[in-house]
């Protein structure tokens, strides 16, 4: 409600608001809210700004479908800095109710453009002066041995597949976690680890 996307709220008990304010019953909330134990008080949002912040750090998602994943690593993308936020058509819709929920508010504090275009994406990027950095478990550079400085892109893609081929194609470095004892890690843990690496 803070970045200002709060449209109307509706709420158990009286609160102070900048948008109108109605009182319902439990009945009421229960069947807006999208948790079996909704916290009493639940907002209608319009959806997020649509203005690049250009902060020299993007995300693109390449075909990650699991809406949770795609909400976790918005939450984590805001928290490392990664506030552009691009998706191809065959990942989940970031709006929707789990991966909303998932991302914990951090949907409305980025620039989100879901459905993308990624080929043209990331020749626009490049045009700008990013880096397209792809996982890739085949990769034989480690992240600790790319540079971290100027702008970067981080690529991650489908949870069974990885990123497709022809934006493998693309990428300026493709990059592997170095891991013992595992061949893989959930697209959002692995997410996490690079944005977090990234970032410094």
């Amino acid at each position: 409600m803070e970045e200002g996307c709060a449209e109307e709220i509706f709420s158990l008990e009286p609160y102070e608001a900048a948008v109108p304010v109605t009182l319902v019953s439990r009945e009421i909330i229960g069947k807006l809210a999208a948790t079996k134990s909704p916290e009493g008080i639940v907002a209608l949002c319009h959806r997020p700004r649509n203005e690049p912040f250009d902060t020299g750090r993007a995300l693109i998602l390449d075909g990650v479908q699991d809406p949770g994943n795609v909400g976790t690593l918005l939450r984590t993308a805001l928290s490392f800095g990664f506030k552009d936020v691009y998706l191809s058509s065959g990942s989940a819709d970031p709006m929707n109710r789990k991966a909303v929920l998932a991302s914990q508010g951090a949907i409305f504090r980025l620039h989100i453009v879901p459905r993308d275009d990624l080929i043209a994406r990331i020749g626009t990027l490049k045009s700008e002066g990013y880096a397209i950095v792809s996982t890739d478990l085949k990769a034989s550079f480690s992240l600790s041995s790319l540079p971290q400085k100027g702008k970067i892109a981080l690529v991650l893609g489908n949870e069974g597949q990885g990123v497709s081929s022809p934006i493998q194609a693309l990428a300026d470095a493709r990059v592997r976690l170095e891991m013992s004892g595992i061949d893989s890690l959930n697209v959002a843990v692995a997410g996490g680890i690079l944005m977090y690496e990234l970032k410094k």
